[in-house]
């Protein structure tokens, strides 16, 4: 009897733990602004945002991945001094990923071509800080007044590699 409770308890941990392991925790860092006009640093953080609540909503029960809240990656900006509109964000931003203690990051950048946003989104792989090369978005081009319908396209080119794994 007690055998089989002991037995019992090891198969429902392994279980439960399984579905835990399975979980890709992903944090979305706001996109760098390469065009230099400050005016549009807003886009920054409105595609960031836009993206956490878009992964969050194609994975409502976290059964393949857990989006790390904007609040917790703009709390661990904060407490590195870290700003994201600075020229060495993209050297930075490695520093907040060891805080976060992701699995995943998904950034990118946008700059202004013929008149419009030429957006960019990757996956990286914090461990190595290596893009993902099978799922990219790149070549985005929006009007501004349009910049958000980008983040439809980003989810649906970037999402394929966390419900794969």
């Amino acid at each position: 009897m007690r055998k089989n409770i002991i037995l019992t308890l090891i198969i429902l941990f392994y279980f439960s733990t399984l579905s835990i392991f399975g979980q890709l925790k992903i944090a979305i860092l706001p996109f760098s602004n390469l065009d230099g006009n400050f005016d549009f640093n807003k886009y920054c953080y409105e595609i960031q945002d836009s993206l956490t609540k878009a992964f969050a909503e194609i994975d409502p029960n976290s059964k393949h991945i857990i989006v790390i809240p904007v609040s917790a990656v703009d709390d661990a900006l904060s407490n590195l001094n870290i700003d994201a509109n600075s020229p060495s964000f993209d050297v930075d931003k490695w520093k907040v990923l060891e805080e976060l203690s992701c699995d995943r990051v998904i950034s990118g950048t946008f700059r202004i071509a013929g008149n419009r946003f030429l957006i960019n989104s990757y996956i990286y792989y914090p461990d190595t800080r290596l893009s993902d090369q099978q799922f990219q978005a790149k070549d985005i081009f929006k009007k501004e007044e349009k910049i958000l319908e980008s983040v439809a396209t980003i989810v649906k080119q970037l999402s394929k590699a966390f419900m794969q794994e």
